[in-house]
């Protein structure tokens, strides 16, 4: 793997009212198309684990890096479910604990194909105990997708400060009405635990209005910002 041709780039997300970006989430994209996540190359960094170590050893450089040059920005950083089963992970967070306030670690839904946890265990809840131990924010990405299901949600509760939801694949499958409801839900799921609701996937002012007239959230989504290369955006 060429790591030279890596890159993160930022997406805003929006405060619903005064439409300010309150973190970016750095989307990790080949220099040549920043709109098109590498997922080839990510399924081997993740699931071979010498690759892995490599890829670490990138992040360990890259993410020092952006963030000393956004001192006053915070950023949340994609961390797969099979990253959670190799020690590297633990050690690039440890190592990066001067800048966990500003740096929130967002697990995504995808199982591992290999894990060290119990079979009747449906996530590895060590591993977010271990990083609520390191003192950072942890966001739930996808809601209600892989394991990110609503379940595994409740029983990681305490390791957790944000929810975020992706409209785009339900808007495939069901209808407007259903989505809204299916929103309506875990926004009020976010709500009775006490956290910071995202929904993402926000592509048009139709939908914009919607959440902003019957659900408190906030925004992310092509129709605010489109990634931008995190080290030149004027803020």
């Amino acid at each position: 793997m060429n790591y030279d041709e890596l890159k993160f780039y930022g997406q805003g997300i929006h405060h619903a009212e005064t439409k300010e970006i309150v973190f970016f989430e750095l989307l990790l994209r080949k220099e040549a198309d920043k709109n098109i996540f590498p997922k080839d190359a990510y399924l081997t960094m993740i699931c071979q684990q010498e690759e892995h170590k490599q890829y670490v050893k990138w992040l360990q450089k890259t993410l020092p890096r952006i963030l000393l040059s956004n001192p006053t920005q915070c950023f949340s950083f994609n961390i797969d479910p099979q990253e959670l089963e190799y020690e590297e992970t633990f050690v690039l967070l440890d190592g990066l604990k001067t800048y966990k306030q500003r740096l929130i670690i967002e697990i995504t839904e995808k199982p591992p194909i290999k894990r060290n946890y119990p079979y009747f265990s449906a996530v590895n809840v060590e591993a977010f105990k271990k990083i609520a131990d390191f003192g950072y924010r942890v966001a739930m990405d996808d809601i209600g997708q892989g394991i990110n299901s609503l379940d595994n949600v409740l029983e990681l509760q305490h390791y957790f400060q944000i929810i975020k939801f992706s409209s785009l694949s339900f808007q495939k499958k069901v209808s407007e009405e259903i989505l809204q409801k299916i929103i309506v839900l875990y926004a009020s799921v976010a709500d009775q635990l006490d956290k910071t609701f995202v929904v993402e996937g926000i592509e048009n002012q139709k939908f914009a209005h919607w959440l902003e007239t019957n659900i408190s959230c906030y925004h992310q989504g092509y129709l605010y910002s489109t990634p931008e290369n995190i080290l030149t955006i004027d803020y």
